[in-house]
């Protein structure tokens, strides 16, 4: 699940966040799902305008993965042939 700051309004921005989180944990799409944007989730963010949002997201999404990636070092080491499925498990 990823939930970003950015209103989706036509332009991409869902497709290009579960892009960058696919590809930084190295995942098919398909495993990425958006969850609206809240500000419940994701408090104090800037205003939907052009492509802003999708640069300001795109590093806030990144980020998010390569801490994941980090936290799951230990799993992976132990688990190096695991899917991420039983990864996350």
């Amino acid at each position: 699940m990823v939930s970003h700051g950015g209103v989706e309004m036509g332009q991409g921005l869902h497709t290009k966040m579960i892009r960058v989180a696919a590809t930084e944990l190295n995942i098919p799409i398909h495993k990425i799902h958006i969850l609206g944007t809240s500000t419940e989730q994701v408090a104090n963010s800037t205003q939907t305008a052009a492509s802003v949002q999708s640069d300001l997201n795109r590093g806030a999404v990144l980020e998010a993965c390569r801490i994941l990636n980090k936290r799951l070092e230990p799993v992976r080491e132990k688990n190096p042939n695991a899917s991420w499925e039983e990864l996350i498990d």
